[in-house]
């Protein structure tokens, strides 16, 4: 089936080279976004290091509400819209645009290494995740202000949550990024929500996680059948004097004047440049990629940098500590029923997609799920559907995920090799907690699997777990969600790496906005946690920057409104259509 697959993808690919030209008609402009490595940089005010989720978001909030130049930098390229904006079959290819990080082998895994990839693109992970929009209950955030973050409960922050998060069940833009409904819903999907409620689960519809004992079809960042990717909050940006995009670099180490950080090294191929900012650098490279940075600059733990060679600028012990990422295993069950998505369909569902976004290709595959609670005697998880799935043919998948595993990992440089990959250990399901409570979903699932509504769907034989021992079946197929946070912990304790207005703690002008800030993991999906950090931190640096230059900021150029700007109306290719590469 996987190389049925990939050959589909190739054609799809091929399909597209062929078809998007024809679409835009004579004299029609298609905005892109300009090459950025020329004129050479030198200089910036805020220089923010990743692109992604939250990087893209907070660029243009600087720039809207700030005096300062700011200045962009990704390693990957600009957003590929003629290969990602077709939802089912963007996650095919994503491959080609994201960070192939693998875990250390996990003890409790059998000692498998298992793939964590992360987007490697402009607008990151939210370029090529599943696009799911439901970021779990606001109290999470309550339990951040508990943990020591003032300033962060779901109370404190109700204009970001308002901002980027999806209300009255209809169309609205989150942090400027489109959230609505699906317009194709499979079969299973549709069967697997009737028989969660037969077994006892409320049905909300959009499901956004805001409460247990729930069930639905997610809302997902997408309009008008394609995906909407944060690299649309650049499009009209890109003749801003004060803002600047330079992909293709990266950025290997922070510099530093005594405590105070002066700007960055970046590499591109072989070459190595440096660029100073004179307002300070914010980090938004992700909760693999900061800690990383961050030990690369000489801040982390002194016996490691030490250990790599590295000079100690600031003896920080808790970054990289405190990994935390849902942990699933999935439950795999032959059906009776044709997958939409199967490999002999794509041609004619990406003609259909391309005549006019609708169809299969819509979708994200993992269509519906549920939301379960402590309050039914259950453990916190979730469990989502897959209507096609790579293990077995013609099949279908419920992935059980624990949404708060008690494991907890690290990531840190290889001291022999720190230009090379970092040694990334979540400790997945290194805790009996963990491996009781995964289970007990396992069970859940087929209790769902057993109702009315999937059999008369036509649910067969169960391939996986089957009749192995389920904590044998942990051990071999228990896998990320990709959803890791918590590696630059933030907090007012002297072990925190980063205080609740985000900067780094012993360091000046230096600061973190990505899901490496977050003390606990969310109970939902962490691309709206990304948006709300970036919504939230945008405010807080920007009146740290007003703050150090001693009152209001002088008079700015006006800034172009962005096609997916809030409040504005949607730009007709999903917020990416000045974004094709």
């Amino acid at each position: 089936m996987d190389v049925s697959c990939d050959c589909c993808s190739s054609i799809f690919r091929s399909l597209l080279l062929f078809w998007e030209p024809a679409r835009h008609q004579p004299g029609e402009v298609v905005r892109r976004l300009p090459i950025m490595s020329t004129p050479p940089i030198h200089e910036t005010d805020v220089l923010i290091v990743g692109a992604g989720t939250a990087g893209c978001v907070l660029a243009r909030r600087l720039v809207e509400t700030t005096s300062a130049r700011v200045l962009l930098i990704e390693a990957g390229p600009r957003y590929p819209a003629w290969a990602l904006a077709a939802p089912l079959a963007g996650l095919r290819l994503r491959p080609h645009w994201s960070w192939q990080h693998q875990t250390l082998p996990q003890a409790a895994l059998n000692h498998r290494s298992i793939p964590i990839p992360m987007g490697r693109v402009v607008g990151g992970t939210s370029s090529v995740n599943a696009m799911v929009a439901a970021p779990g209950p606001p109290s999470d955030f309550d339990d951040w202000a508990r943990l020591g973050c003032p300033g962060w409960s779901a109370r404190d922050l109700a204009t970001e949550l308002g901002e980027a998060t999806l209300r009255d069940g209809g169309l609205q833009h989150a942090a400027g990024l489109p959230i609505g409904t699906p317009t194709f819903e499979s079969p299973f999907s549709t069967a697997f929500v009737a028989a969660c409620v037969q077994s006892g689960l409320h049905h909300e519809q959009p499901l956004t996680g805001t409460q247990a004992q729930s069930c639905g079809v997610f809302p997902l960042f997408q309009q008008k059948g394609q995906r909407c990717s944060t690299a649309g909050r650049l499009v009209g940006l890109e003749r801003h004097p004060r803002f600047r995009l330079l992909t293709g670099h990266t950025v290997r180490r922070v510099l530093f004047a005594g405590q105070q950080a002066t700007g960055v090294e970046l590499q591109c191929g072989t070459r190595r440049k440096t660029v100073r900012a004179t307002a300070g650098v914010v980090l938004s490279a992700g909760a693999l990629q900061t800690p990383t940075l961050l030990q690369l600059s000489g801040v982390g733990p002194a016996l490691l940098l030490r250990g790599a060679q590295i000079d100690v600028q600031l003896d920080l012990p808790e970054v990289g500590e405190g990994l935390q990422d849902h942990v699933g295993a999935p439950v795999v069950i032959r059906s009776a029923v044709p997958s939409p998505g199967r490999p002999s369909r794509w041609v004619t569902a990406a003609l259909q997609w391309l005549w006019n976004r609708s169809g299969v290709m819509t979708s994200n595959c993992c269509e519906a799920g549920c939301f379960l609670g402590p309050a039914a005697g259950l453990p916190e998880g979730e469990i989502f559907t897959h209507f096609q799935t790579r293990r077995a043919a013609q099949s279908v998948e419920m992935m059980c995920t624990l949404l708060r595993p008690a494991s907890r990992g690290t990531v840190r440089i290889d001291p022999a090799h720190t230009a090379g990959p970092a040694w990334i250990d979540p400790g997945y399901l290194s805790e009996q907690a963990d491996r009781d409570a995964l289970r007990e979903l396992l069970v859940q699932a087929r209790q769902i699997a057993a109702q009315p509504a999937l059999r008369e769907f036509g649910l067969q034989a169960e391939l996986l777990p089957g009749d192995q021992p389920l904590d044998e079946y942990l051990r071999a197929y228990a896998t990320t969600c990709h959803h890791p946070v918590g590696t630059c912990r933030m907090g007012t304790d002297p072990g925190a790496v980063v205080g609740p207005d985000l900067r780094v703690h012993g360091l000046s002008r230096l600061w973190i906005a990505d899901n490496s800030i977050a003390p606990v993991i969310p109970r939902g999906h962490t691309a709206t946690t990304a948006l709300v950090i970036a919504l939230r931190g945008s405010r807080l640096i920007a009146a740290q920057l007003d703050g150090e230059a001693g009152g209001s900021p002088p008079p700015r150029p006006a800034l172009p409104r962005s096609p997916g700007g809030a409040g504005d109306p949607p730009p007709t290719d999903a917020g990416a259509a000045g974004l094709r590469g």
